[in-house]
């Protein structure tokens, strides 16, 4: 029998879980500052509830109404989509290949605090600590995922997300008591309206939107297929909301540290794991300080890591009939091999292909490239071959409304997304 979440509050919270990644108090707070400061939040408020928010409620229905996963969803739809799931199935198990990578460096620089040994990026990743640090990761999300819906996902989120929500509040509490911090805020919050003339400000702004939310890829359909009677739209707003929270409260954490001690706010990826922790060890309380944002990392992380391994484990346990158990191990195994080079990208071996370390590669080819084409496939399959009525039903309303929604899966989110695809293959060019 197909396993249930054991209330909405657990659902949610393990689908909020899901959405909230690195993407959101690493990520976030650098798109800002690279794209104008308080400019990029007007396009990026639109792109979450007129793009990020219809795919969500549409995976949500999807799963229910099929109660299963990607891969035998997309076959009962047509048989000529299952290659299509499988893709979608593909792309979230290479993105995880690498996710772990990073959320192992996460874990090893909150615990590098905790201890009092921090050490800079540059002698982390001359070591094998990134190696060791992937293997527990992914370790920890195994037995997570092979503990199954209720007693893994579940639990791990219905403790995890409340902690990062307190935590978050009180590094923001922190963060706001620094000199210069108004300063921060300031940038943060004052739109450079000039900005919006700019095409590549709104492209990034909806990039953002679909990474953030985690929509487009199957994770939610899979989530989806666990529901009982929840609200769809309504248990969609309420996770969207909270993803959009944590970002802006990230936003708040972030700002004010980089503009107390004169950082860049545009200094991209670099920030978290280069040029914080140097920060994090002048600081008064520093080492408390950097122990709590690596952690809180480390949570946004694991949960959705979580997720992404929930998709191909499901895959097995309703395509070919696996017990959770076997597919959970199958899986990480492979998730293991795969994600090995990307591991050891940045180790002594610096593993790279044309100088560049392998780890970057698969995140612009699956983290970028694949993960716009499954949310594109997602919406074209869903929007122009699976019968409207089904969806409708799903997810209630008023008839207007469903035309509307309709209307926003057919043709708005597949052109928005197929003009971010451009755009990012033109910007690599």
């Amino acid at each position: 029998m197909r396993e249930k979440w054991s209330s909405s509050i657990g659902f949610i919270l393990a689908s909020i879980g899901s959405a909230v990644g690195i993407g959101n108090i690493w990520r976030f707070p650098y798109m800002v500052g690279e794209n104008g400061g308080g400019a990029f939040l007007i396009p990026y408020l639109i792109a979450v509830f007129l793009f990020g928010l219809p795919l969500m409620i549409l995976e949500f229905a999807l799963g229910r109404h099929f109660k299963t996963s990607v891969v035998p969803a997309f076959s009962t739809i047509g048989k000529r989509f299952k290659l299509a799931g499988f893709f979608l199935v593909f792309v979230m198990g290479m993105i995880l290949s690498y996710y772990l990578v990073i959320t192992g460096w996460v874990l090893a620089y909150s615990l590098f605090f905790i201890f009092g040994t921090p050490m800079t990026f540059s002698m982390f990743t001359d070591s094998y600590y990134p190696l060791l640090f992937f293997l527990i990761s992914g370790g920890i999300s195994f037995l997570v995922v092979r503990a199954g819906v209720r007693q893994g996902i579940e639990k791990l989120s219905k403790f995890l997300i409340p902690l990062l929500f307190a935590m978050l509040l009180l590094l923001v509490i922190f963060a706001l008591s620094l000199p210069g911090a108004a300063k921060g805020i300031e940038f943060y919050l004052t739109p450079d309206f000039g900005k919006l003339a700019d095409p590549l400000v709104w492209t990034a702004a909806f990039g953002q939107a679909f990474f953030s939310l985690g929509v487009g890829t199957g994770i939610m359909l899979t989530y989806g297929s666990y529901m009982r009677d929840e609200n769809i739209a309504k248990s969609a707003g309420i996770i969207t909301v909270a993803d959009l929270l944590v970002a802006i409260l990230g936003g708040f954490v972030v700002f004010p540290i980089v503009f107390s001690f004169g950082l860049d706010p545009a200094s991209g990826v670099k920030l978290a794991f280069v040029t914080l922790p140097p920060i994090f060890q002048e600081m008064s309380f520093g080492f408390l300080l950097g122990a709590a944002f690596f952690l809180l990392l480390f949570f946004a992380a694991l949960t959705s890591a979580v997720s992404m391994l929930e998709v191909p484990v499901a895959t097995l346990i309703d395509s070919y009939g696996f017990e959770r158990k076997k597919a959970t191990l199958l899986v990480s195994i492979a998730i293991f091999l795969v994600g090995l080079p990307s591991a050891l990208s940045y180790t002594p071996l610096k593993l790279a292909l044309f100088g560049t370390p392998l780890l970057d590669i698969k995140d612009f080819a699956f983290g970028t490239i694949g993960i716009i084409s499954a949310g594109l496939i997602l919406t074209i399959v869903a929007g122009w071959y699976l019968d409207h009525g089904i969806i409708s039903r799903q997810i209630g309303g008023r008839r207007w409304m469903q035309r509307l929604f309709m209307l926003v899966i057919k043709f708005f989110i597949p052109v928005i997304l197929f003009i971010n695809l451009v755009a990012r293959v033109i910007k690599l060019g």
